[in-house]
């Protein structure tokens, strides 16, 4: 049966902290995970125009798991000290294209070394704050796994630029602190991909791929915390995130009202935590899971942006099966006041230890809240719409298939997956 533990790539970034000095001298390997599925989805036109309707039926990557390939070294330094690195990137493979707009290596890139005094890495990197969900999850952080929404609703939770971290682990505890002079904010935000070449008027996403040059200001600067006590069948986590955007001006087209002027909305920072927990039923391998957290978007001037988020899952293997259920909530405590709940059933079948047969039914339905108007077009929405039309959210719902204002978005899928 497959780990249930995201992809394997996961799994590498946090075992090198358990190795020892019994790995080889000098060692490389190659590794990756595909995961192709055929599905229909259903966008409901809700509030939006009916151009925003979508029914179709598609071939579609990483529905259960994130398509990924990579390459991972370690080097024995002898005393007690290795070197390592990892490049990781991921294929479209229903296109072959690359994903992560564009970049070869945009899921990690990054070198270690590693010391009695515990792991330090430089590069591009997973967000301390995932791994506080990830390790929680009953799924693989695919396009169905709807425990994305307890702390994925900023794109710099999920990977950052330029990432200095310092890793440790005692016992049933590992930890890790990190610190980004740029994570990956441009001057200036909107729902603009890199491919569409954004400019200093159009700005790009949140992590955008070209968003995390270092310059002389605050933009981008980002800090992060997570930790994870494991001990027998429970694993408890916590993270923390903290990203300034330095009054960089969003373009979306949406106001907000500063004083007596409508203007663009313009951020100051981000920041906020999740808690975590999986119980594993001792003998059965039967696993419950939650994830709860808060977030907030300081804005200049004028009124925040803040958010609660939790789901929570069950995994139940059966023989050669393993079936699971998801629940999330995501709401805003203020603006809109909308929230968005989703509903997601899967069944996986182990053709093999790395192949599988699976299946996804899921729905998530977004109640639109308050108007919201600063003197421009009115807001209305979830935090999962407002997100991805500001340019705050780079993971899709349901492989793209997207969320319209007080609508609903329904998934049926079936893929295969392997992993190497």
């Amino acid at each position: 049966m497959q780990k249930n533990v995201l992809t394997k790539a996961i799994a590498v970034a946090l075992a090198t902290l358990g190795a020892g000095g019994a790995m080889a001298q000098s060692s490389v390997t190659i590794y990756g995970n595909v995961d192709v599925s055929v599905d229909h989805v259903n966008k409901s036109q809700g509030a939006a125009a009916a151009s925003a309707k979508l029914n179709a039926t598609r071939v579609s990557p990483s529905a259960s798991s994130q398509t990924s390939f990579g390459f991972k070294g370690v080097e024995d330094l002898g005393g007690g000290m290795k070197a390592s690195f990892v490049l990781e990137g991921q294929l479209n493979y229903d296109t072959g294209a690359l994903s992560q707009d564009g970049r070869i290596f945009g899921r990690q890139s990054y070198v270690g070394l590693t010391t009695n005094f515990g792991e330090f890495r430089l590069g591009r990197q997973y967000a301390p704050i995932f791994y506080s969900t990830a390790l929680v999850t009953t799924e693989r952080f695919g396009a169905t796994d709807l425990f994305i929404e307890g702390g994925a609703s900023n794109n710099l939770h999920v990977r950052q630029d330029n990432q200095v971290s310092y890793w440790l682990k005692m016992g049933g505890f590992t930890g890790e602190v990190s610190y980004s002079p740029n994570a990956g904010v441009a001057a200036t935000t909107s729902p603009a991909r890199a491919t569409t070449p954004p400019s200093a008027a159009t700005g790009q996403i949140i992590g955008g791929a070209t968003a995390g040059g270092e310059d002389g200001t605050q933009t981008g600067r980002t800090f992060g915390l997570f930790g994870a006590y494991a001990a027998d069948a429970l694993v408890l986590t916590g993270g923390y995130h903290l990203n300034y955007f330095n009054d960089v001006l969003n373009t979306s087209g949406y106001n907000v009202v500063y004083g007596a002027t409508p203007t663009n909305f313009i951020l100051d920072k981000y920041s906020a935590f999740n808690l975590g927990a999986k119980f594993t039923l001792p003998g059965s391998g039967i696993s419950f899971n939650g994830v709860f957290g808060q977030g907030k978007y300081d804005l200049v001037g004028g009124r925040d942006l803040k958010l609660d988020f939790l789901a929570i899952g069950t995994r139940i293997p059966v023989g050669e099966w393993s079936l699971v259920a998801q629940l999330s909530h995501t709401r805003f405590r203020n603006f809109t006041k909308g929230k968005d709940t989703g509903v997601m059933l899967g069944a996986d079948y182990a053709l093999s230890k790395r192949t599988s047969l699976f299946t996804r039914v899921g729905q998530i339905k977004d109640s639109k809240g308050d108007v919201y108007s600063g003197g421009g077009p009115a807001i209305v929405g979830g935090p999962d719409v407002v997100g991805v039309n500001f340019g705050f959210r780079e993971t899709p719902i349901f492989a793209g298939a997207g969320l319209n204002p007080d609508g609903k978005t329904t998934y049926v899928g079936l893929g295969i997956r392997h992993t190497f």
